[in-house]
């Protein structure tokens, strides 16, 4: 038994910190699910991860910058291998986490890239296991407003988004509800930004929104990260208002 090294992964716990497999596949937000098909070198990844060897997180990027924010994944289910080992994979977004260190990509997207991330509650009363970081409140007077103003705007952006058909497929938004759960409260003003953000680009995408969802992850602040979703839902409603196609 390696002492030094036990020793390292409790103060490492302690620190909220994990070991993880980086992805770059899509930027997510807790709630959402992402279903896609995987070759068989992700499908093995999953697998791993389902027998507990290992931690799962799914970022964005920028260019070849991997942003500061991401979720950790739950594989919700493989599906039946085809001829090559590849299989549709769910998988389900939790808790959010920041990359303080990453390694190079290896050899391929789909393999990921060694990284170790900070667990971080996004509002501060908020209990996340092993939580060692959070988002900050609400400190401008105006931004109070604006969080308020969210929930009319989310009641309008959906009865446009029925009227006007845009969805890709039946029922389509009735499962990213289903997936997001309620529209938090005002006194979670960075869950109900990040929900937002989740509402308007989802999984699979609408195309009749900006694409919100880093810059609501990585905003410095609550105020800043309202006014993200804000300006990302109130485009997003003015995109639905005009006819032909929103982009």
């Amino acid at each position: 038994l390696d002492m030094a090294l036990l020793r390292r992964r409790v103060d490492a716990v302690s620190r909220g910190e994990a070991g993880a497999r980086l992805f770059d596949l899509d930027p997510m937000v807790p709630g959402q699910r992402l279903v896609l098909p995987a070759p068989a070198a992700f499908v093995d990844v999953c697998r791993a991860a389902t027998n507990a060897e290992g931690v799962l997180c799914m970022f964005g990027r920028q260019g070849l910058r991997i942003n500061s924010h991401g979720v950790e994944v739950e594989v919700e289910s493989i599906g039946d291998a085809d001829a090559r080992g590849g299989a549709e994979v769910a998988l389900r977004a939790g808790r959010l986490c920041r990359a303080f260190e990453s390694g190079a990509e290896e050899g391929s997207r789909w393999l990921g890239r060694q990284a170790r991330v900070r667990w971080v509650a996004i509002d501060g009363a908020e209990a996340v296991e092993g939580a060692t970081e959070s988002l900050g409140p609400v400190t401008e007077a105006a931004t109070a407003e604006l969080l308020a103003s969210l929930g009319p705007l989310v009641e309008e952006w959906i009865s446009l988004l029925r009227s006007t058909s845009r969805e890709r497929s039946p029922g389509q938004l009735d499962a990213v509800l289903d997936d997001l759960g309620p529209l938090p409260g005002e006194s979670r003003p960075n869950a109900r930004a990040l929900w937002v953000a989740g509402l308007i680009n989802p999984l699979p995408a609408l195309g009749v929104a900006l694409e919100v969802r880093p810059a609501a992850l990585m905003a410095a602040t609550a105020d800043e990260r309202i006014r993200v979703a804000e300006f990302g839902l109130r485009d997003s409603i003015q995109r639905l208002r005009s006819p032909g196609p929103p982009f």
